[in-house]
C-alpha cells in the first residue's frame, strides 16, 4: 500500500494539520498576528506533495478552518466575522487549492521523471548484456573458425602433397591424371578458402600483421592482372583494360597483402562481367599523399541494399548468384580490412542491377616523388609476390 492510498493519505493529512496547529501555538508568543495562514500554507504543500491532490485540498480547508477558530478575532469561534475576513479566508482556500494542484502535479512529474529513469537504466542494462552476450558470440563464432581452419590446413596440405606427387609422375595414366587433376584443382580451391577464414579471423581478433616495405602499386596492379589472365578464371572473359596515371605510383606496404587486395577485386570483376564485357583499372592523385585504385566492370552490378552488406564476412550480392557463383563471401571483407590496415579505404559503387560496378581503393603514398628513384632498385630485389592458390 502506497502513501497515496485514501486509507493512508487522508489521516494523514489531518496528522499533518494537527503538526502544524502544535507548531504555529508554540510559536504564537514569537509571531503574534503575524503570518497566521503561512504555517498551514506549508502543511498543504508538504501533505499534496506527500499524499496527493485530494489530501492537499483537505488539508487547505483544514488549516484555514483551524487558524480562523484559534488565531483570528473573535479567536474559538467561528461566528462574528467580518465579510472582508470571509472574503480573505475563500482566497486563501483558492490558494491553498492552487498549492495543492502544483504541489500535487510536481511530485507527480518528479516519480514519472524516476519512473522514466529506472525504465532508462533497465533498458541500458538488457542493451549492454545483448552486448556483451553478442561480443561472446563473435568471439566463440572467431575462435571456432580459427580452430577449424588449422585442423583442415592438415588434412588439406597432405592431400595436396600427394596429389602433387601423382601428377608429376610421367607414367601415370591419362584417365588417372585426369581426376588427380580434378582433385588437385578443389584442393586448392578449399585451400584458399581456408586461408581466407585465417585472415577474417586474424583481421577481427585484430592480429593480422604485415610486412611494410616500398613497392610500386602500378608494378602489383599490371601482376595481379597477369595473374588473373593466367588462372582458370580467365579462360574466358574480358582482360582488365589498365589506365594507370598516378604521377607517384610509390608508396610503403606489404605487397603479398596488396596483392591479394586488388586479386579479391579483380576475380570479383572477372567472375560477374560477360565476355562481352569490359574490365577497366585505373590509378589516379587526388591530393599529393594519396594514390586511388579504381576498378570498374560493366558486369551484374549491384543494389544499393547489396552494396551495404557485401564488404560484410559471410555476405554477397544475391541468392542467386550466391549458389551459381559459389564461394563464402568472404573476399570484400578480407580486401577492406586489409586496406584498413595499410591506413587507406575500399568502397563500393554501381548504378544498380546489370549497370556494372565499380570499387575504389585509396592508399596514401607515404614516399616522396622526389626519392622513388632510389626505391626502384631495392624492389627488384624483393620478387614477385607470393603466389594465390586458385
Amino acid at each position: 500500500m502506497t502513501l497515496q492510498h485514501p486509507a493512508i493519505a487522508y489521516p494523514g493529512a489531518i496528522l499533518l494539520t494537527g503538526i502544524a496547529l502544535a507548531l504555529r501555538l508554540s510559536l504564537e508568543s514569537w509571531m503574534g498576528t503575524a503570518s497566521r495562514l503561512i504555517v498551514f500554507m506549508i502543511s498543504t504543500a508538504v501533505t499534496a506533495f506527500v499524499f496527493g491532490r485530494g489530501p492537499g485540498i483537505l488539508s487547505t480547508f483544514l488549516g484555514v478552518a483551524t487558524a480562523d477558530y484559534f488565531f483570528f478575532e473573535p479567536i474559538h469561534s467561528f461566528l462574528g466575522k467580518t465579510t472582508s475576513h470571509t472574503i480573505s479566508m475563500g482566497a486563501s482556500c483558492v490558494e491553498g487549492v492552487l498549492i495543492s494542484y502544483c504541489a500535487g502535479y510536481f511530485h507527480r512529474a518528479i516519480g514519472l521523471q524516476a519512473e522514466g529513469e529506472s525504465r532508462l537504466r533497465a533498458l541500458y542494462e538488457s542493451e549492454r548484456l545483448a552486448l556483451c552476450a553478442s561480443e561472446d558470440s563473435n568471439r566463440m563464432k572467431d575462435y571456432f573458425l580459427a580452430v577449424l581452419s588449422h585442423e583442415l590446413r592438415g588434412p588439406m596440405s597432405a592431400i595436396q602433397y600427394c596429389v602433387s606427387d601423382r601428377l608429376e609422375d610421367p607414367s601415370l595414366p591419362s584417365d588417372l591424371r585426369a581426376d588427380f587433376e580434378l582433385i588437385d584443382r578443389n584442393s586448392r580451391m578449399q585451400a584458399r578458402l581456408i586461408s581466407d577464414l585465417l585472415d577474417l579471423t586474424r583481421i577481427s581478433r585484430g592480429k593480422m600483421t604485415i610486412e611494410a616495405r616500398p613497392l610500386d602499386i602500378h608494378d602489383l596492379i599490371a601482376e595481379a592482372a597477369r595473374a588473373c589472365q593466367a588462372s582458370n578464371l580467365m579462360r574466358s572473359g574480358p582482360m582488365p583494360a589498365l589506365s594507370l596515371r598516378a604521377e607517384n605510383p610509390w608508396l610503403v606496404g606489404d605487397r603479398d597483402r596488396l596483392f591479394q587486395v586488388l586479386w579479391n577485386i579483380l576475380r570479383n570483376a572477372v567472375k560477374f562481367t560477360p565476355d562481352e564485357g569490359r574490365i577497366e583499372v585505373e590509378t589516379f592523385q587526388p591530393a599529393p599523399d594519396r594514390i586511388t585504385i579504381r576498378i570498374r566492370d560493366s558486369g551484374a552490378g549491384l543494389t544499393s541494399e547489396a552494396l551495404d552488406r557485401i564488404f560484410r564476412p559471410f555476405e554477397q550480392a544475391a541468392n542467386a548468384i550466391d549458389k551459381k557463383d559459389g564461394g563464402l563471401g568472404l573476399g570484400l571483407a578480407i580486401a577492406r580490412g586489409l586496406t584498413e590496415l595499410h591506413g587507406g579505404t575500399l568502397t563500393g559503387s554501381s548504378d544498380g542491377p546489370g549497370r556494372g560496378a565499380a570499387f575504389t581503393v585509396e592508399l596514401p603514398v607515404t614516399i616522396p616523388q622526389a626519392r622513388t628513384a632510389e626505391y626502384a632498385d631495392c624492389v627488384k630485389e624483393l620478387g614477385p609476390c607470393a603466389p594465390l592458390e586458385q
